[in-house]
């Protein structure tokens, strides 16, 4: 008799968020992964559907400081197809671990074979394996630039460490700060490069998407705030005196940074975050990324950018470069004169040199084309 396909559940934590972060953007590329692959069986855990609205704050307290499960059913979802719900799960779990200072326990009828959290989260399931990602460490390595508290972040991923789950990371830079600020074997703490792919279909659909902002601009997309290096840009942007716009595209960060020209002769167009779609057709108009954050866990852009042949500037050192390789023009992040010089120099490029970076880039980007997930899920069930 032929064994039953490993059935793996995803946390749906952040998939209904479709506003493009990177947290969503690394879940749906777990699912649509595993959705491709006969060896598996992938559903999501969410906490709320179409017609299940989260239930009034009070009685998700009491459900919390009571320690009571979630029920856990089966249903089909109308976007994802087959599911399970958990009403308030993610909700309860966050009022359960603040209250008591421990994981919130759940266990379904049939427990998956995995159980893959994409975030970490106060929660933990019985009767299977246990997955947790951790995209960066910054609430820890640069806590001044991060809303995030600290010591409970640590805390949490202590508990996570202490109920032996398996760690994935992004990039081998998170792996080793793991190993660094934790005591945890290197066997439990795995790099698995978060994968970026654009389909042919796709690729159609970003042209024909809307245009929501000048063809030929730099461009920074993401989540606007400080880590983002957002003050330093703007100011090497006016420095530069170019007459190419600067487009940002995203929401505003906790620290709201101020996104008005440093210069007269600078033009800064801000967008809220917009439809995936239109933002990647900005992308692949761009004359350039700019990226040079100060802290990352992956730096999905740098490779969304060279997957749709666009240079990219961003920071040496650290995840930004591990990510880019030698594909893209590498800057200190916290020099204005370095950032501004890379600026002038990809305004006054030549054709010669634009072929070279964007032949790079796009060499860069098919490491990143395909994951070595469902390897890592065969050898772990």
């Amino acid at each position: 008799m032929p064994h039953p396909s490993p059935t793996i559940w995803l946390d749906g934590r952040h998939i209904g968020r479709s506003g493009g972060t990177g947290v969503y953007r690394y879940a749906v590329e777990l699912y649509n992964t595993l959705q491709g692959n006969d060896d598996f069986t992938v559903s999501w855990l969410l906490e709320s559907g179409p017609k299940t609205q989260p239930r009034p704050g009070f009685w998700r307290f009491l459900k919390a400081i009571t320690a009571q499960r979630p029920a856990i059913r089966a249903f089909h979802h109308p976007k994802w197809g087959d599911a399970y719900l958990a009403r308030d799960l993610y909700r309860i779990a966050h009022v359960h671990y603040r209250y008591h200072r421990r994981l919130l326990s759940i266990r379904p009828p049939h427990p998956p074979t995995i159980m893959h959290w994409t975030f970490p989260l106060p929660v933990i399931m019985e009767g299977c394996i246990n997955i947790v990602t951790v995209h960066d460490l910054i609430p820890i390595t640069h806590p001044h630039l991060t809303g995030i508290n600290t010591q409970r972040f640590i805390a949490l991923l202590q508990a996570l460490i202490e109920k032996n789950v398996h760690f994935v990371t992004v990039s081998e830079t998170v792996r080793q700060q793991m190993l660094s600020h934790f005591a945890l074997s290197p066997e439990r703490v795995t790099t698995l490069y978060q994968s970026v792919s654009f389909d042919d279909a796709t690729r159609q659909a970003i042209k024909k998407a809307p245009q929501i902002a000048p063809s030929d601009s730099f461009l920074v997309y993401g989540r606007v705030e400080k880590r983002k290096n957002i003050e330093r840009i703007l100011e090497a942007h006016a420095r530069s005196q170019t007459k190419t716009p600067l487009v940002i595209i995203g929401p505003d960060g906790d620290d709201h940074p101020d996104c008005t020209p440093r210069g007269p002769t600078s033009q800064v167009i801000r967008l809220p975050w917009s439809d995936r779609l239109s933002l990647l057709r900005t992308l692949s108009e761009a004359k350039a990324l700019l990226f040079p954050s100060l802290a990352e866990g992956f730096g999905l852009p740098i490779i969304e950018a060279m997957a749709l042949n666009v240079p990219v500037i961003t920071s040496r050192g650290g995840v930004t470069e591990e990510i880019a390789g030698d594909a893209a023009l590498l800057v200190d992040p916290y020099d204005v004169s370095d950032i501004t010089k890379n600026i002038v120099s990809i305004d006054n490029i030549n054709d010669r040199e634009i072929t070279i970076i964007k032949k790079e880039g796009k060499k860069n980007y098919y490491k990143f084309k395909y994951t070595k997930y469902c390897c890592f899920l065969n050898k772990l069930s």
